[in-house]
C-alpha cells in the first residue's frame, strides 16, 4: 500500500505536474533548497520534542544513536555513486541502463541482509561499549536500541541508492522531495509518541523518527527494481554488471570512509568520555552553528559550476575575483553570526530546551565560531579543486586529517571535555587541508597560466 503511494506519486509529480512548468536543472535546484530548509528546521524541532518528552539523559542516547547514521550508510560500499555514473554514461551514449538499475537493487538487497545479520550478532558486544556512560540502561536494552538504530540506518543508506539513480535519470528533485517528506513524517511520529506517553519512550521515539527515513527510499528502490528487473534477460550479464559496479564503487567508498573519519568521529569519541549534559550542549550548539554554515555552503554549491566554466575558459582572473570576494563574505558572515550568537545562543537554547538547564559556555561559542571560519576557508578551496577535477590533494590530505582528527579528539576530550572535541577538529584542519588545499590550488593556477603564455 505504501509503495503504491510513494513512488508513483513522485513520478507523477516529476513527469506530469512539475516538469512542464520548470526546466529540470531549476527544478532540482529549487527542490534542493526547499529540502535542505525542511531538514534543518525538522532537526531543530526534533531537539525540542525529544528533550521535552524524554529528558536530558535519553536525549543524549537518542543523539548518539542517530549520529551513527553516517557510519552505517557506509554499508553501501559506494554502489550508489557507481551506479549513478554508469547510468549517466549509458544515457549519454543512448544505451539502455536497465541492467545498472537492477544491479543496484540486487546489491543493495544483499548488502542489507548481510549487514543486518552481522549487526545482530555484533550489537551485544558493541552497544555496551558505545553506551557505557548511560548506567540507567541495562545491557539488553543497549543492545536492542543499538541494533534497531543500526538496522534502520543501514536500510536508509542502502535504500538511498535510489536517490543516486534518480539523479542520473535527471529526476534529482525526487532525491530531495522524498527525504524531506520522510523527515516530516518522522517528526509527526515523534509528536505522536510524545503524546501517547509510552513506557519505553526512547525505543518508540527511535522507531518513529527513523522508520520513515528508511522505508521511503527502500520502497522506492524496490518498486524501481521490479520494473527494471523484468527487462534484464541474462543472469550472466546482470552478475557481470554487479561485479563492475561494485569494483568502481569501492573507490567512492574509500573516500567516504576518510571523510567520515574527519567529520563523524566526534560523537563516537564523546560516547566514551562525556556525560549527557556535555553531549546535549555540544549537539545543540553545533546544530545552531550548522544553520550558519548551511547558508554559506549553499553559496558554494552555486559557485561550483561558475568556477568550472571560468577555469575551462582559462579565465583565472574571474576565478580569483570570486574566490577573494566570497572568502571575505563567508568569513565576515560567520564572524558576525558568532558575535550575534554570543547574545542569542541562550535564547536559542531556551527555545530548543525550555525544561533543561543547558548552558553553552562563552568560550565554546567563540571556539565554535573559529572552527566554522576554518570550514569556510577550507571548503571554499575544496570546492575550487573539485570544480576543476583536481582530486589528488584531497586523496593526499584527507586520510592524514582523519588520523589527526581521531587522535587529537581521543587525547583531548577526556582532559578538556567538549572543548577537546572541537580542538581536535580544528587541529586536523590546521595541520592539513587549511594550508594544503590553497597550496594545491595555487600550484594548479600557476601551471594553467604557464600553458596560456
Amino acid at each position: 500500500m505504501i509503495g503504491k503511494a510513494v513512488y508513483p506519486m513522485c513520478k507523477w509529480l516529476s513527469e506530469k505536474a512539475i516538469r512542464s512548468y520548470l526546466p529540470t536543472h531549476l527544478l532540482v535546484a529549487a527542490s534542493a533548497w526547499i529540502s535542505r530548509a525542511v531538514l534543518t528546521l525538522t532537526q531543530f524541532a526534533v531537539v525540542r520534542i525529544v528533550l521535552s518528552g524524554l529528558g536530558l539523559e535519553k536525549y543524549a542516547v537518542f543523539m548518539l544513536l542517530t549520529s551513527l547514521t553516517g557510519w552505517f550508510s557506509l554499508s553501501d560500499f559506494g554502489i550508489g555513486a557507481s551506479i549513478q555514473n554508469y547510468i549517466s554514461e549509458a544515457r549519454a551514449n543512448g544505451r539502455s541502463y536497465d541492467y545498472f538499475v537492477a544491479a543496484g537493487g540486487i546489491m543493495a538487497a544483499l548488502l542489507l541482509f548481510l549487514t543486518i545479520v552481522i549487526l545482530h550478532f555484533a550489537s551485544p558486544f558493541i552497544a555496551p561499549l558505545f553506551l557505557k556512560q548511560f548506567l540507567f540502561l541495562d545491557g539488553e536494552e543497549k543492545s536492542r536500541l543499538f541494533f534497531v538504530a543500526g538496522a534502520l540506518s543501514v536500510g536508509a543508506g542502502l535504500g538511498g541508492v535510489v536517490y543516486k539513480i534518480w539523479y542520473a535519470e535527471q529526476k534529482g528533485h525526487l532525491s530531495n522531495i522524498v527525504p524531506a517528506a520522510a523527515s516530516l513524517c518522522g517528526l509527526a511520529g515523534l509528536v505522536f509518541v510524545k503524546h501517547m506517553n509510552f513506557a519505553n519512550g526512547l525505543f518508540f521515539s527511535l522507531l518513529a523518527y527513523m522508520v520513515p527515513t528508511t522505508l521511503f527510499p527502500l520502497i522506492s528502490l524496490a518498486w524501481k527494481e521490479l520494473r527494471n528487473l523484468r527487462e534484464c534477460l541474462s543472469i550472466d550479464d546482470l552478475l557481470y554488471t554487479c561485479r563492475f559496479a561494485l569494483k568502481r564503487g569501492v573507490r567512492f567508498w574509500c573516500f567516504t570512509v576518510m571523510a567520515a573519519g574527519v567529520l563523524q568521529i566526534d560523537y563516537v569519541i564523546m560516547s566514551q568520555f562525556l556525560g549527557p549534559q556535555d553531549i546535549a550542549t555540544y549537539s545543540i550548539s553545533t546544530k545552531v552553528f550548522g544553520l550558519v554554515f548551511f547558508i554559506y555552503n549553499a553559496i558554494l554549491l552555486a559557485l561550483w559550476p561558475v568556477f568550472s566554466e571560468h577555469i575551462a575558459k582559462k579565465q583565472w582572473e574571474r576565478v580569483v575575483h570570486y574566490l577573494k570576494e566570497y572568502l571575505v563574505f563567508g568569513l565576515a558572515f560567520v564572524l558576525i553570526c558568532t558575535f550575534a550568537l554570543i547574545w542569542l545562543m541562550p535564547v536559542a537554547v531556551n527555545l530548543l530546551s525550555p525544561r533543561e538547564n543547558i548552558i553553552v559556555p562563552l568560550g565554546f561559542i567563540i571556539l565554535l565560531g573559529g572552527y566554522q571560519m576554518l570550514r569556510v576557508w577550507t571548503d571554499t578551496f575544496s570546492t575550487l579543486l573539485q570544480s576543476m577535477n583536481e582530486l589528488f590533494p584531497l586523496w593526499l590530505f584527507v586520510p592524514l586529517q582523519a588520523l589527526i582528527s581521531g587522535g587529537l579528539q581521543w587525547y583531548l576530550t577526556p582532559r578538556l571535555g567538549i572543548y577537546g572535541v572541537l580542538c581536535g577538529l580544528i587541529g586536523s584542519f590546521v595541520f592539513t587541508v587549511s594550508w594544503g588545499l590553497p597550496v594545491a590550488a595555487k600550484r594548479r593556477y600557476k601551471l594553467d597560466m604557464q600553458e596560456t603564455l
